[in-house]
């Protein structure tokens, strides 16, 4: 070979240290995933006591009882919103809800009288009603907005250059 050449070896200590501390934060990502899983938790917190939009954006169809009394749609105890919470493992965070209309809020729902008759119920309004069937529209909730995609690509790489620089998480 002619000219000149330049050769590099990952020979030194630290380097290799670097790449060990990165390796093994890697394969247990749960204070990762824990911090993922708060920006997501907060995220649909805020949606629904604040923005009531989809993580895309876009915004829900009020609900009668909002419209009747000004309130917000999906936050009328605010119970789903405290009941959000997150599970932070090496390979994921589990972001979600165990009440038991959690998942209908989330992606809408036609409910049908089990006998197969009528349902009956009072509207917020105060009107009783029949019908066969009602439909909830879908309003997701749970989901990755722009700006917490943002926030959680900041977190990862704060995380890899924390490993690599040697602080412990």
């Amino acid at each position: 070979m002619a000219g000149v050449t330049f050769t590099l070896r990952l020979d030194d200590v630290a380097p290799r240290a670097a790449m060990a501390r990165a390796m093994a934060g890697a394969r247990d990502l749960t204070p990762l995933m824990d911090q993922i899983g708060s920006v997501l938790v907060n995220g649909a917190v805020e949606r629904i006591g604040q923005t009531n939009v989809t993580p895309e954006g876009t915004p829900w169809p009020k609900s009668l009882r909002a419209q009747l009394e000004q309130g917000t749609t999906l936050h009328d105890s605010g119970q789903l919103m405290r009941s959000i919470t997150e599970e932070a493992s090496p390979g994921q965070a589990v972001v979600g809800s165990n009440m038991i209309y959690a998942g209908v809020h989330q992606a809408g729902a036609t409910i049908r009288a089990k006998s197969g008759g009528a349902l009956s119920f009072t509207l917020a309004n105060g009107e009783s009603v029949m019908v066969g069937s009602v439909t909830i529209p879908a309003r997701p909730y749970l989901g990755v907005s722009e700006d917490e995609a943002a926030d959680i690509e900041e977190l990862s790489v704060l995380y890899f250059t924390d490993l690599l620089e040697g602080e412990v998480h």
